[in-house]
């Protein structure tokens, strides 16, 4: 069953529909921190990624209202410059392949997949004549100088799912297929792109986690809750948009094909199942073993990273005009958008 986005050339087309979103903020309880040089590293970070991206001019204004240093100074505050400059790069490069895979089929996704990750996985002798190679170069040949090998390998694997999960999206894009809720919430996770900024906490703190540490099902579980807790709420915000595309990897549409209800009431499931989530994370949050004084002590610096990205990325969602144009922060306040009609498809 197919969920069909709102249509201009339906009976009530001159009634307008409101949404209703739950408050993704409020319940939070932890601090927004910002990284001093946010801006400096943001504006350096813009420039970067336009200099060899090679964007048309409507990708490049569509670029410049992303405003992703803000999220990267936000989730990631007790670093150096040179450090939060190579996180920003890593969270504009992230965005940028959202956009192109967007656009791509599975064939053209692989493509880009397969260039990102020879690029990673062979620096000293992968070449291409590509935007996607200069970029993933630049920004990991600066990461490799500092982060320990199980940061790096953790950002290969993750990036390479994310690539995978990628390539389903547009299956199932291409076959008008919405998976079940179990189903959605497993690729979601890798769709996000959550675990490759995870990575990063590591990176930017300056640590390097054991494996059976980031593999133990309590800290599995904060990283899988913050996955989801980023992901959900970003599904609802950007439902608006997303459902005007027709586009479909989104929870409230599965919520909606699943459970047979309606918008309104699928995004106050996904409301309730963000809550939910929220609360197994604090109560995770309370049962993290000990491995010892100098590995508690990395541990503590991860979680406070999962804080950090918890709160950020609740804010963040108002700041971009990725999902609300410039009306973000009224839509903050009201937590009220206005249905947009169906674009029609090329």
């Amino acid at each position: 069953m197919a969920v069909t986005p709102a249509s201009a050339n339906t009976q009530d087309s001159t009634k307008e529909i409101i949404l209703n979103f739950p408050d993704f903020i409020s319940p939070i309880p932890y601090p927004l921190r910002c990284h001093p040089q946010e801006r400096e590293v943001s504006r350096e970070s813009e420039e970067w990624l336009l200099s060899m991206a090679n964007f048309s001019e409507q990708q490049r204004a569509k670029f410049l209202t992303l405003n992703a240093g803000l999220l990267s100074g936000w989730c990631y505050i007790d670093c150096t410059f040179d450090e939060l400059r190579v996180c920003t790069d890593f969270m504009n490069f992230l965005f940028t392949l959202d956009d192109w895979t967007d656009e791509f089929d599975t064939t053209g996704t692989r493509g880009l997949a397969e260039c990102v990750m020879n690029t990673l996985y062979f620096p000293e002798t992968y070449s291409s004549d590509t935007a996607a190679y200069r970029l993933t170069k630049s920004f990991w040949e600066r990461m490799r100088a500092t982060a320990g090998p199980g940061c790096q390998q953790r950002l290969m694997s993750t990036l390479d799912t994310y690539f995978q999960a990628i390539m389903q999206q547009a299956s199932d894009r291409g076959s008008r297929n919405i998976p079940d809720l179990e189903e959605y919430i497993l690729l979601r996770r890798d769709t996000s792109g959550c675990k490759t900024g995870f990575a990063f906490i590591e990176y930017a703190a300056n640590i390097d986690l054991p494996d059976e540490v980031i593999e133990h099902p309590i800290i599995k579980a904060m990283s899988d809750s913050t996955n989801d807790l980023v992901s959900w709420a970003n599904d609802v915000l950007s439902y608006n948009a997303e459902q005007s595309r027709g586009d479909t990897h989104n929870l409230v549409c599965v919520l909606m094909n699943q459970n047979g209800v309606d918008r309104q009431e699928a995004i106050e499931q996904a409301g309730a199942l963000w809550e939910k989530t929220l609360n197994w994370y604090f109560e995770c949050r309370k049962a993290v073993p000990s491995w010892g004084a100098e590995v508690d002590r990395a541990v503590a610096l991860y979680i406070q990273g999962l804080d950090d990205w918890i709160i950020a990325n609740a804010e963040w969602s108002f700041e971009t005009e990725r999902y609300f144009g410039k009306e973000g922060h009224t839509v903050k306040k009201t937590r009220q958008v206005a249905l947009l009609p169906q674009r029609p498809r090329a």
